[in-house]
């Protein structure tokens, strides 16, 4: 199959990306544009509410200054009538002029009017704001005098519905350009993910299939291009690597108990490896609990075998952990298993018939192997034993924490001075 025919049509997954990221960024612009909204209504409302206020505090003050020489000669109907003008021009709720007693003067019958202990007492104008009403408090001063207070409540139906009919057409224009934004983002942004969806169809091919010649196009220098083309490196090198693989299969097929013996044993000295290990460890774990019975883990420490390898070299540290290997299995029981874990780490598995005192007898043995000398191109290989028991089911009945118990009670015996064996005991 060629590199074009490879090019798929994008799959559709479970979890489409171009989806997700298209209601997300869907989503941001929304948001963005509703705060956006919300923050122009704010303002504007803010703004027409105050220019309404100034204005009416400008009526408002100008009426005081009209009125003012009616409250001087008492003259209720003319102020009356000054104050039914101001009506007939701004949607007022209430208007009331009051004189410098605190009597009502004059005031409209069709708009309700507060008691003068509620008016609040300045020398200047004061605007407040309640709900949809503009209440206006202006002091009539006569030659520095205070002849009088006049009260203006202006309501701000007629503006609220300005503002909502302003926001209902800010509402259409901001529908209609989100739509066309939406359409262009998602348009742009399938066309900019398009390598990438085509690259993650060949990567589904590729993995059903597990043909690893297939190949992407690169579209543009870009950081998909970048990806795709690392991407088609991997399959190259998954190909070469499969190629290689299965000629060695074909050459290994009947050499299964070999490869078996490579899968499970250390190279070096023919035990058992990590691997095997750990199956070994869980099966004895197992037969431990089933059986009632006492097992124990030894983890077994060479000390100074890089002083070894340092001094005189890796092939006399194999040679001497060969010997150490062969001597450790000539002490021990056939049913005893003895593994290599790696470097200068072994592990023991005694099975069956275990007690703390038969686990100090082995560990005895095997300090007294190990001390008898070894002798390696002409030299006495300075190596001893650090070993760590863990007894099986009065330590731990997990195999990962028996060898961890281990492994802490090996750390004490070196602690204690190396050449040394030392069952677990929690500090």
């Amino acid at each position: 199959m060629t590199s074009k025919e490879a090019l798929l049509s994008p799959t559709k997954p479970r979890h489409s990306l171009v989806r997700k990221l298209t209601r997300q960024n869907l989503t941001v612009l929304l948001g963005s544009m509703l705060v956006s909204f919300l923050l122009i209504a704010v303002m504007l409302w803010l703004t027409a509410r105050e220019r309404q206020g100034s204005a009416a505090e400008l009526a408002a003050i100008q009426l005081a200054g009209n009125v003012s020489a009616m409250l001087v000669f008492n003259d209720p109907d003319a102020a009356e009538r000054d104050l039914e003008l101001l009506a007939k021009n701004r949607d007022l709720s209430g208007v009331a002029l009051y004189n410098a007693n605190g009597e009502l003067f004059a005031d409209l019958a069709d708009v309700p009017t507060l008691p003068w202990q509620q008016l609040p007492a300045s020398a200047e104008p004061v605007r407040r704001y309640q709900g949809l009403e503009i209440v206006l408090t202006v002091p009539v001063v006569v030659r520095d005098k205070t002849e009088g207070v006049l009260y203006v409540q202006e309501n701000l139906h007629q503006l609220m519905n300005w503002f909502l009919r302003g926001l209902f057409i800010m509402s259409a224009l901001m529908i209609a350009i989100y739509w066309f934004a939406a359409r262009l983002l998602i348009t742009i942004q399938r066309k900019a993910l398009s390598p990438l969806v085509q690259l993650s169809a060949l990567a589904e091919k590729v993995a059903s299939e597990r043909n690893f010649s297939l190949r992407a196009s690169v579209v543009d220098n870009d950081e998909i291009g970048s990806l795709t083309q690392r991407f088609n490196e991997l399959l190259k090198r998954a190909e070469i690597w499969q190629a290689e693989l299965s000629n060695k299969l074909q050459q290994q097929a009947a050499r299964g108990d070999e490869l078996e013996q490579l899968a499970n044993n250390d190279s070096l000295t023919q035990l058992p490896n990590r691997h095997n290990f750990g199956q070994l460890l869980n099966q004895m774990v197992l037969n431990s609990i089933s059986d009632n019975t006492m097992s124990a883990l030894m983890f077994i420490d060479l000390d100074n075998f890089k002083f070894v390898n340092d001094n005189y070299g890796h092939d006399a540290g194999d040679a001497v952990l060969i010997e150490v290997s062969a001597r450790i299995q000539a002490a021990i029981r056939a049913d005893d298993t003895l593994c290599r874990l790696g470097g200068d780490e072994f592990a023991l598995l005694l099975p069956k018939q275990v007690t703390p005192q038969l686990a100090e007898r082995v560990c005895n043995r095997l300090l007294q192997q190990i001390n008898q000398p070894i002798w390696v191109k002409n030299a006495k290989m300075p190596v001893s034993l650090s070993i760590g028991v863990a007894l099986c089911p009065q330590h731990s009945t997990d195999s990962a924490t028996l060898l961890q118990l281990a492994d802490e009670a090996m750390y004490q015996a070196k602690r204690a001075g190396k050449n040394a064996y030392q069952i677990y005991r929690a500090d």
